[in-house]
């Protein structure tokens, strides 16, 4: 049965990214990866998350401005 708890993963690393996502999917939640900061953004705007779950050193955008982005969406009221 899959669970109505939907994560954004957000991780630079290939191959952790993929572990990590298969893993959670096995354990019934909905994830959607994002492989930067970016693209984690972007897919934050799209869609409705229960939790993300961000890589903290990422190339570009780190975990931690990520964060400070998503915040401020929701504190504007963008998203």
């Amino acid at each position: 049965m899959k669970s109505d708890k939907k994560i954004l993963l957000v991780e630079d690393d290939p191959n952790f990214g993929r572990i990590l996502k298969d893993y959670l999917t096995i354990n019934n939640y909905d994830i959607t990866l994002a492989v930067n900061g970016i693209e984690g953004y972007e897919k934050f705007n799209k869609s409705e998350f229960d939790l993300c779950i961000l890589d903290v050193m990422m190339p570009g955008q780190d975990g931690y401005e990520l964060t400070k982005e998503i915040k401020k969406a929701k504190i504007l009221g963008l998203v």
